[in-house]
């Protein structure tokens, strides 16, 4: 039976930092024990120009671009975060 998963996490500010440290894997110490890093490598970014800070490039891209002058709220949710998992036999078909 084939399946996909979507999973959707909202993010604040305090979050950008930690879950920019896990996604390109600046720690040694995984829970999940499936994580092959030799693999690393192969991972890819779909925003191009972006440095290796989430947070400071999340925060100036909504600056440059928010349609107001006012300031960003602090408990603001800046990052919906979707991962998409699939067995292989939803891909093959």
């Amino acid at each position: 039976m084939s399946f996909v998963v979507a999973r959707m996490t909202k993010l604040k500010a305090d979050n950008l930092v930690g879950i920019g440290n896990h996604d390109q894997r600046r720690t040694t110490n995984h829970s999940n024990e499936d994580i092959d890093v030799s693999r690393s490598h192969l991972n890819y970014d779909l925003v191009a120009g972006r440095t290796d800070n989430f947070k400071t490039d999340i925060e100036a891209y909504i600056n440059e671009n928010k349609a107001s002058k006012r300031a960003v709220r602090k408990d603001a949710v800046l990052v919906n975060e979707w991962i998409l998992t699939s067995n292989k036999d939803f891909l093959s078909n």
